[in-house]
């Protein structure tokens, strides 16, 4: 008997919460640390090829009759599990250990954009200047949000994408 998509989803997604945590914090530095740039496109492009090999596993030890929609569900839930356990660790940092991060990339984006010539620009300063006038800054949780949402819809489309490229692959049987 094969087990749960909900349960090889949530096992497979703490080892990939780790992944997006190394990436966060290979983002999040990666403008003091040239290399941290480098790093973090590279674990980015790495993400189709992880979930690959998870849903691969997980087909291989059902024996190929593993159902479309199942390994759907089992990517879909890496990406629910491994998005919220690594939004922890994200909340902390941006909301306790550098409450100023948000802030101060905007600032950065305003100083980016003063020093570039044209008229959208110009608009582009002008807005995230407000922005930091009037305090609309988003916050810590919030930006953490949207990056759950965002991860779970793209996971979403990227497990179907690599379901249908690990079943086009016939498994072995010995």
């Amino acid at each position: 008997m094969s087990a749960s998509p909900y349960k090889r989803g949530a096992d497979d997604g703490i080892t990939f919460a780790i992944y997006l945590t190394v990436l966060f914090f290979a983002s999040i530095f990666s403008p003091k640390h040239i290399l941290l740039s480098v790093s973090s496109l590279v674990l980015m492009a790495g993400v189709p090829f992880m979930i690959y090999y998870y849903l691969r596993r997980a087909y291989v030890a059902d024996k190929g009759i593993a159902t479309v929609s199942s390994l759907w569900m089992h990517g879909i839930m890496i990406f629910v599990c491994g998005s919220v356990l690594s939004a922890v660790v994200q909340v902390v940092y941006l909301r306790w250990i550098d409450p100023l991060y948000i802030s101060n990339m905007v600032k950065l984006l305003i100083d980016t954009y003063s020093k570039i010539p044209g008229e959208n620009a110009r608009e582009i300063v002008t807005v995230l200047q407000r922005t930091l006038d009037y305090h609309l800054i988003p916050s810590a949780i919030s930006i953490v949000f949207e990056m759950i949402w965002l991860a779970i819809f793209s996971g979403s489309l990227l497990s179907l994408l690599m379901t249908l490229l690990v079943r086009a692959r016939p498994v072995k049987l010995s």
